[in-house]
């Protein structure tokens, strides 16, 4: 059995932090969410983390098949092009944002390479970015699976 498999025997709960959203806060800001990862057939995400339904985003079905890193307080998943890392907040739920590839572990990006979840092209494209250049997901995520 795969060893990086994530196992489903808890359900882990998401809830995005407006800090990777591109709203108005008072906090610094981290890398930005790309808005399908939030999005809801009903709309998209606001301003409150607390008053939108994450249970049914692609940012809570990525965490859901997310991949737990060796040391047990990152998990890491991938779509269309983008790498996200996931981290506990402080109320027993996790939120994530956009990753450059060169800060996946070796082993999990070898997984999502054999698997065809990830291309060279898409590591290239994102490999490595400035730590100021939080808006760069916001324009990816173009490629269909």
């Amino acid at each position: 059995m795969n060893e990086l498999v994530q196992s489903n025997a808890e359900k882990l709960i998401y809830r995005g932090s407006v800090k990777h959203k591109n709203r108005p806060i008072d906090v610094r800001k981290g890398t930005l969410c790309p808005e399908w990862t939030h999005a809801t057939a009903t709309g998209s995400f606001k301003t409150d983390p607390y008053d939108h339904n994450w249970s049914v985003t692609e940012a809570q079905k990525l965490f859901d098949f997310s991949i737990l890193s060796v040391d047990g307080r990152r998990r890491f998943a991938t779509d269309k092009g983008i790498a996200f890392e996931a981290k506990p907040s402080q109320d027993g739920t996790w939120h994530g944002y956009p990753i450059p590839w060169e800060h996946v572990p070796s082993k999990i990006l070898s997984q999502w390479k054999i698997e065809k979840k990830v291309t060279r092209k898409d590591i290239r494209l994102h490999f490595s970015y400035m730590p100021t250049e939080l808006s760069w997901a916001l324009t990816s995520g173009g490629r269909d699976e």
